[in-house]
């Protein structure tokens, strides 16, 4: 926090943009940049991500690196709801006039959010694993960059009219592929509890051994808990995180064995954070694609309408940065 207060009274006053050494916009996570790098030019230069593939947000605390990006950029966006709990500090006080700090959740309407039964009143903040939910982040993210940018407004209500759709189609394919499950088996089961926009809003059930944050570990209930309705269902299978340890999920296929059922662990399905640049699951829509196809073909259901869909948005070209890398994309989103 010392380290936070000296640099709030001393951000650098880097050149814009295309000859800045750091990027002038910079966001949390990949779900967040993703978006963001396709409603940007080239012109306007990287998005940088904070948190990298596969690495929690909400264990993730910022560097002394992330804290100068953070204050050398034009304009910050975030998820929010505590996603990024163990940063928000940084977030207030790195939001001055002209250089704000912006989460994109802001304009969800609280009746669309989920508040998990934890004793803690904060809405889950998943919100991404409903595309429909995520797609209403859009009119933030072109709002934060037309203010900052106004020189590429039109740029961005341009492309935000080509994302839009594309989010319409994943969030109607996804859905098409968890409604082909067999109901009998229409049942995720994942190591925290992530799917929750997910479960509502395609309609399969979801359990998991954790809650919606990952700092605490599963107890011996929960896994007893989750033993049983794999072996009365008789389940194929439970999926591993990305970014969340297995170790839970071992426990699991262990109980299950000790009860004469076997039931196979598959993965990961990606859920705080994208996959590796370059790979499938490397973008917003690759991960949902990826998730969703992972589940149904496991489940037993059919990846028709995602197979479709990956095959008309290879045309829509956007290049995607990380915080370590640059990669061409050729997936959409």
């Amino acid at each position: 926090m010392g380290l936070l207060l000296t640099m709030s009274g001393c951000a650098s006053s880097a050149p814009n943009a295309s000859g800045s050494r750091t990027a002038a916009v910079v966001a949390t996570t990949g779900m967040v940049g993703d978006l963001v790098q396709f409603l940007t030019p080239p012109d306007l230069g990287r998005v940088a991500v904070l948190i990298r593939p596969g690495v929690d947000p909400h264990l993730y605390r910022a560097t002394r690196a992330d804290l100068l990006k953070v204050f050398d950029a034009r304009l910050v966006f975030y998820s929010g709801l505590h996603l990024e709990g163990r940063m928000d500090a940084l977030f207030e006080r790195a939001n001055r006039p002209g250089r704000p700090s912006l989460p994109v959740t802001s304009q969800i309407p609280h009746e669309e959010l989920i508040f998990p039964d934890d004793g803690f009143d904060r809405p889950d903040p998943h919100v991404w694993m409903d595309v429909g939910l995520w797609r209403s982040t859009v009119p933030v993210m072109v709002g934060g960059l037309s203010q900052a940018f106004p020189q590429f407004q039109t740029h961005f209500a341009e492309r935000a009219q080509v994302l839009e759709p594309l989010l319409d189609r994943l969030n109607s394919a996804v859905g098409e592929a968890m409604a082909s499950i067999p109901e009998k088996q229409r049942l995720l089961i994942t190591s925290h509890d992530a799917f929750a926009y997910f479960s509502r809003m395609y309609k399969i059930p979801v359990e998991s051994i954790q809650g919606v944050t990952t700092d605490s570990e599963p107890g011996v209930a929960d896994i007893d808990r989750i033993v049983s309705l794999i072996c009365d269902r008789q389940l194929p299978a439970i999926f591993t995180e990305s970014s969340v340890n297995d170790r839970g999920l071992r426990a699991v296929t262990e109980g299950v064995r000790a009860r004469g059922h076997r039931v196979e662990l598959v993965g990961p399905l990606y859920t705080d954070a994208l996959g590796e640049p370059g790979t499938a699951a490397g973008t917003y829509l690759g991960m949902m694609v990826a998730n969703a196809r992972l589940i149904a073909s496991t489940l037993g259901g059919s990846t028709t309408p995602l197979d479709a869909l990956e095959t008309d948005m290879m045309p829509e070209k956007n290049h995607v940065t990380t915080a370590r890398s640059v990669t061409t994309r050729t997936a959409g989103v």
